[in-house]
C-alpha cells in the first residue's frame, strides 16, 4: 500500500508531504491500527485510503482519521475516490466508530467541496494523528455518523 499510496500523490503534492516520508513499517503500523481499502480494476490496484482510531470532538468518543485517499491519474474523475471513502467509512462504523474527521491540504482546496458533498463539514478544531510542520495547516473537516449517514 506504501508504493501504491506514492505513486498515486507523487507529482499531485508538495515533495514536503509527509506522503514521501513513509516507510512499508509505517504504513504498516496505521493499518494495524485502524484499516485501509485498495480498489482494483481487474489485478491492478488503482486506488487507496486508509483510517485510524482517534478520540472524537472534545477527546470524547471514538472516531476514525481518514487518511492518503487517492486514485492513479489515469483512473481519476470516475467516481473511485467516494468509493473508497465509503468503504473506509463502513470500516469504520463496524469498527464502533462515531464520525470520521479527515484534513484537505492547502494546496489541494478544491477537495473541500468533494468532502462537502459527502457529508463533511469544516472543522477548525481537528488534530491530526501526523501532523506536517514543514507545510501550511490543512483545512480539517468532520462527519457525524450519529447524524449523517
Amino acid at each position: 500500500m506504501e508504493e501504491l499510496t506514492r505513486r498515486i500523490w507523487t507529482g499531485r503534492v508538495s515533495p514536503e508531504s509527509t506522503v514521501f516520508t513513509e516507510t512499508p513499517e509505517s504504513v504498516a503500523a496505521q493499518l494495524e491500527k485502524g484499516g485501509g481499502a485498495i480498489l482494483f480494476d481487474g489485478p491492478v490496484a488503482i486506488g487507496s485510503g486508509r483510517w485510524v482510531p482517534v478520540p472524537g470532538p472534545s477527546g470524547q468518543g471514538r472516531w476514525m482519521e481518514i487518511k492518503r485517499i487517492g486514485v492513479l491519474e489515469a483512473c481519476r474523475r470516475r467516481g473511485f475516490g467516494e468509493l473508497i471513502l465509503k468503504a473506509l467509512e463502513q470500516a469504520g462504523r463496524e469498527a464502533g466508530a462515531e464520525g470520521a474527521q479527515l484534513a484537505v491540504r492547502h494546496d489541494q482546496v478544491r477537495l473541500v467541496d468533494f468532502y462537502a458533498g459527502l457529508g463533511y463539514v469544516l472543522a477548525d478544531d481537528v488534530e491530526l494523528t501526523t501532523p506536517n510542520p514543514r507545510s501550511p495547516p490543512p483545512i480539517g473537516m468532520r462527519k457525524d455518523f450519529r447524524t449523517n449517514t
